[in-house]
């Protein structure tokens, strides 16, 4: 697809980075000067129930004591911590009843990495939460559909997934091959999303702040920041994890 806006917006990143807002500030000039947006039509050859049941297992292995106790043993913190976090994230649920995997997809960071071009629509927005989220994982997969017609793998990386809801755009990082290697590994088994969290508190050094946790939520706050992002006090999200250390 020919996008008339992508040689501005690559002239744009040669000077710096483009936020939510730079990109909305941008297509506002483009508006002005009438510089055309990229059509918003789906491809007409995208598969939306194909794409849909790539991900479903409704047999998934659930997670097992050995699972936990080998990937503690990984990261050489106690097991009790490890499900800690396991209980924190996603309530503990790693698959919906369809048998899809728990996601949460976020509208502000499909914007984000599409340049804005579909927005706005119920999938694509400058801002976090500028639209209520689905309330049921279905309405979310739907959401994501919408978005993956348009561009498949911006839509696998704007999610977060399974019980540990890592986002998509993590995948090289965490040394995936791509995007859908990635969400398919999460729809392969609990087992499966607990190796990602192993990599990804590895990856970005958050063993010692996970082996600190305790029933005291002070003890929390270093993990819930490294890894639940700087917002965690607002989200109590150290507290969370407090509670279930305290269990």
């Amino acid at each position: 697809m020919n996008d008339p806006r992508k040689p501005h917006f690559d002239a744009a990143r040669k000077v710096a980075p483009l936020d939510g807002e730079d990109v909305s500030k941008i297509h506002a000039a483009l508006d002005v000067a009438g510089v055309p947006r990229a059509a918003a039509a789906p491809p007409p050859s995208f598969a939306r129930e194909a794409f849909l049941e790539r991900f479903v297992n409704k047999s998934a292995p659930k997670l097992t004591n050995a699972d936990i106790e080998f990937a503690a043993a990984s990261l050489q913190v106690p097991a009790r911590n490890l499900r800690a976090v396991v209980t924190v994230e996603s309530g503990g649920k790693s698959f919906s009843d369809l048998g899809l995997p728990i996601i949460l997809f976020e509208p502000h960071i499909f914007h984000r990495r599409t340049d804005g071009r579909w927005s706005p629509s119920s999938f694509s927005y400058a801002k976090w939460r500028d639209l209520p989220y689905p309330k049921t994982q279905i309405g979310r997969w739907d959401q994501m559909a919408d978005a993956a017609a348009r561009n498949e793998q911006a839509a696998l990386e704007s999610a977060s997934w399974g019980l540990f809801q890592i986002m998509g755009f993590h995948w090289k990082t965490l040394g995936y091959a791509s995007a859908e290697s990635f969400a398919l590994a999460m729809a392969k088994s609990e087992a499966a999303q607990l190796g990602a969290l192993v990599t990804f508190i590895k990856v970005n050094g958050l063993a010692d702040e996970l082996r600190l946790l305790s029933a005291n939520p002070e003890t929390c706050r270093a993990f819930a920041r490294g890894y639940n992002g700087a917002s965690y006090a607002a989200n109590g999200y150290h507290i969370k994890l407090a509670q279930a250390m305290g269990r």
